[in-house]
């Protein structure tokens, strides 16, 4: 089971950071800015579905606080395009060379 743990040093008005953590081991990183949320998984923990938990995890967060979440996903990263639509966000403009993903509360 993935959990995310917030980190005390914020660095400014509208940013948290996170450690993604499973079986007590660091296997990535979140963090977010007002309702935008990135995050990263180490290369030998993706594939697992654990990118989708610590989403689902930040978005639930997110969404209370902010009423929606969004994601900017680079055109050509099928793999984050996979766990935003797992996790319950759609598409819903592109710009550039990045697809906007939506998620409301």
């Amino acid at each position: 089971m993935i959990t995310i743990i917030e980190k005390k040093d914020k660095s400014s008005d509208g940013e948290k950071f996170f450690d993604i953590i499973l079986n007590n081991q660091k296997i990535g990183i979140l963090f977010t800015v007002l309702e935008h949320i990135a995050y990263e998984i180490k290369p030998e923990f993706r594939g697992h579905g654990y990118a989708t938990e610590a989403l689902k995890l930040a978005t639930k967060e997110i969404a209370e606080e902010y009423g929606k979440s969004i994601l900017e996903i680079h055109k050509n990263n099928i793999a984050s395009t996979k766990v935003a639509l797992k996790s319950g966000y759609v598409l819903i403009g592109k710009d550039g060379e990045y697809n906007m993903y939506h998620h409301t509360k």
